[in-house]
């Protein structure tokens, strides 16, 4: 029989988390279930852990592929599902114990094509409930807009909160995009709810998000050479999406947006030149001030910028007015003493999420 969820776990040096991941999957009280384990050129024992627990459930297929990131292994895990719904879980994580028993409940009961639920951080045990518009049946686009903080708010950044019914992907050909490490949980889930007639969203915090594994987190991390290339492919391709299905015409949510790259993006590209092994310059401040992202912001934003000192008003009327020089100074003279608050390395969930141990890039 076609198992009612196809589980997609995406696998790469997990070996510390998988087996407590994968006990929370199989000994779910939901048993319908197909689980496709990802392993993406895993070079611990990840790949072993995988083909013993295979061994002992027939519910388990394993797959091995070379290196490519989570996009190539979640697309390779949608191309082999047979589901008639499409989970996505991250392997150095874990799930309520009645994760597919909800999750499925609600899409049921209410015919939807997608269910977002709610989640847990294990690092601060903060509580993060759907900020959309709860219990209520409404297209993708209805829901995005049911909130003002869907970008600034992360409610887009993680495709592990939800439940999505695999016609709806397969008909619409959606799938990862493979050149993206940052954000790529964002387009898809944008992309596939954008295509979605019925969603629905509960407040149940059913995934627990483990931060304190991401030792390789932005913040933490060293100099990112393709970070600049990839934040801005993820730019062109949230912006295309936005524009195409009319949301960039919602004041609120084009707003939300340009607050969201002005503030968290911009501080990733600032903290990735903190980290390059090179002398950084003028000019270098220079060329990401005046990205389209950020040009773009500030044109939406105008003088409304939403920030919390006037300190960093006058750094953002400098970045509007594109004073490289000044800007250059605050952040990386010598008498600037430390940087400016609005700078320093963002606590953002998206930048977090995509540099996880699971979710290593090629």
């Amino acid at each position: 029989m076609t198992a009612a969820i196809s589980v997609i776990v995406p696998i790469f040096n997990a070996e510390k988390w998988l087996c407590s991941c994968l006990n929370r999957i199989i000994n779910q009280p939901f048993r319908s279930i197909e689980l496709l384990l990802v392993n993406d050129g895993s070079t611990d024992q990840s790949g072993a852990i995988c083909e013993e627990y295979a061994t002992k459930d027939a519910r388990i297929k394993v797959m091995h592929k070379p290196n490519q990131g989570t996009s190539s292994a979640r697309n390779s895990g949608l191309k082999a599902a047979s589901g008639k719904y499409v989970s996505f879980l991250d392997a150095d994580d874990e799930i309520d114990d009645l994760y597919f028993v909800k999750l499925y409940a609600a899409a049921e009961q209410s015919g939807s094509e997608v269910v977002i639920c709610g989640y847990e951080t294990s690092h601060s045990l903060e509580k993060r409930p759907p900020k959309f518009m709860l219990h209520t049946v409404m297209s993708g686009k209805e829901l995005i807009l049911s909130t003002n903080h869907v970008h600034s708010g992360n409610e887009l950044c993680f495709v592990w909160r939800c439940l999505f019914l695999r016609t709806v992907i397969e008909n619409r050909k959606i799938r990862f995009q493979e050149g993206l490490t940052i954000g790529e949980d964002t387009i898809f889930l944008l992309e596939t709810l954008l295509a979605a007639t019925r969603v629905f969203a509960i407040p149940d915090l059913l995934y627990l998000y483990k931060t304190a594994n991401n030792a390789n987190s932005l913040t933490r991390s060293s100099y990112r050479p393709d970070l600049e290339k990839c934040l801005i492919l993820q730019y062109e391709l949230r912006k295309r999406l936005s524009d195409t299905s009319g949301l960039l015409a919602i004041d609120a949510y084009s707003t939300d947006m340009a607050a969201y790259y002005i503030h968290a993006i911009r501080s990733m590209l600032i903290a990735n030149l903190r980290n390059s092994p090179y002398t950084v310059k003028k000019a270098d401040l220079a060329r990401i001030i005046n990205l389209k992202m950020i040009t773009d912001s500030t044109k939406q934003l105008g003088f409304s910028y939403p920030c919390s000192s006037l300190k960093e008003y006058l750094y953002y009327v400098s970045l509007k007015f594109k004073l490289a020089a000044l800007l250059f100074r605050w952040e990386f003279g010598r008498r600037s003493g430390s940087s400016h608050p609005a700078l320093t390395p963002d606590s953002s969930e998206e930048t977090t999420a995509a540099y996880k141990p699971g979710k290593q890039p090629a």
